[in-house]
C-alpha cells in the first residue's frame, strides 16, 4: 500500500504571545506507564514482545500497558517517545518536557535524558506519576500525553492550554467528539490533556481509592470530591471513525511506518496526516474498523 497526495503547508494557529506564560504555564508530560511487569518477566520493555500489548478496554493494568510496548520503538531512527517530545517542543504555552514511569529501565532512561527530563518511580498510579511532575516544576496546568501518540499536534494542544488559561473554575479541559463523545479522542491521539496542578494533587490525596484509568477525564468522574472538568469540541475535520493516530497494536505501527514514509517532516500537522489519510481509501477503512 502507498499514498500519493500532496500535502498543505502547516498552518497551525497560536494563541497571542502576549498572554503567552502571562495566563498559563504548562508542562507536558509523556506517560511511558508500568515496567514493572512483562509477559517475559523482570522489567524490561522491547519490541520482541511489543506485538503481545493487550487490549487497553481489557488490561487490568493501572494504565494501558501498550504505551510502554511502543515507545521506545524506533522510527526514523528515533525512539516513538523521543519524536513526541520533539513535537511538544512545539508548543508555545509549554515550559517543560518530562517523560515518567514506574520502574523505567535505565537504557530506556537514558534514551530520553537527552530531549528531556524522565522520571522512574515504583509502581503507582497515573495520577501519581502527574503529580511527580508537579512537584518538580511550578506549571499551573499538566499536558498528559500517553506515549503512543506520534502525531501529537502542537497546535492542538496549545488550543488546550489556551482555553484552559481563559475559563475560570477550571480543573480540566480535553477535546471531545460530537459523534462520539471523549473517548474518540483515545484512538484519534493527536492530542492530550490538560489538567490543573491543584487538581493533580487532590486526586493523588485519593490514589489508593481510584480505580485504573486510560484517562484524566475518567480519573476525575470517579474520583472523591468534586472537579470541574471542560471539553471542547475537536475540530470538525477530526470527528469522524475512520481516522486513528495513536498505536495501540502491530497494526497501529505499520500505517505509522507508511505514514512517515509519506512525510518527512517530523512536525507535520494533523492537516497533513489527515489528508494523506484521506487519499487512501483502504487506509481509512482499516483505521475505522480498528476503531470499532
Amino acid at each position: 500500500m502507498s499514498i500519493n497526495s500532496k500535502v498543505a503547508v502547516r498552518t497551525v494557529e497560536r494563541p497571542p504571545e502576549r498572554s503567552r506564560k502571562k495566563q498559563a504555564v504548562a508542562a507536558a508530560v509523556i506517560d511511558l506507564g508500568d515496567y514493572t511487569e512483562s509477559p517475559l518477566g523482570g522489567t524490561e520493555s522491547s519490541s520482541s514482545w511489543a506485538a503481545d500489548a493487550t487490549d487497553p478496554s481489557t488490561s487490568s493494568a493501572w494504565d494501558s500497558s501498550h504505551c510502554k510496548h511502543f515507545s521506545e520503538r524506533r522510527i526514523d531512527g528515533q525512539p516513538l517517545s523521543v519524536r513526541m517530545a520533539r513535537r511538544l517542543s512545539e508548543c508555545e504555552w509549554v515550559d517543560g518536557i518530562y517523560a515518567v514511569g514506574c520502574n523505567v529501565p535505565t537504557s530506556v532512561m537514558r534514551n530520553h535524558q537527552m530531549v528531556l527530563e524522565p522520571i522512574s518511580l515504583p509502581p503507582c498510579h497515573l495520577v501519581e506519576r502527574l503529580s511527580a511532575v508537579v512537584d518538580r516544576t511550578d506549571a499551573e496546568w499538566i499536558v498528559y500525553v500517553p506515549a503512543n501518540r506520534p502525531f501529537v499536534d502542537a497546535g492542538l494542544i496549545d488550543g488546550l492550554i489556551a482555553k484552559a488559561a481563559r475559563t475560570s473554575n477550571c480543573d480540566y479541559v480535553g477535546y471531545n467528539s460530537d459523534k462520539a463523545g471523549p473517548s474518540r479522542m483515545l484512538h484519534l491521539g493527536l492530542a492530550g490533556e490538560v489538567v490543573h496542578a491543584d487538581a493533580l494533587r487532590r486526586l493523588r490525596r485519593n490514589a489508593d481509592r481510584l480505580a485504573p484509568c486510560c484517562s484524566i477525564a475518567e480519573c476525575m468522574q470517579h474520583a472523591p470530591g468534586d472537579y470541574r472538568l471542560k471539553f471542547v469540541p475537536v475540530p470538525r475535520e477530526l470527528d469522524r471513525a475512520d481516522l486513528r493516530f495513536a498505536v495501540e497494536d502491530e497494526s497501529d505501527w505499520d500505517d505509522l511506518q507508511l505514514l512517515c514514509e509519506s512525510v518527512s517532516d517530523v512536525d507535520a500537522s494533523w492537516m497533513q496526516v489527515k489528508q494523506l489519510v484521506e487519499a487512501n481509501e483502504p487506509l481509512r477503512s482499516s483505521m475505522k474498523s480498528r476503531n470499532g
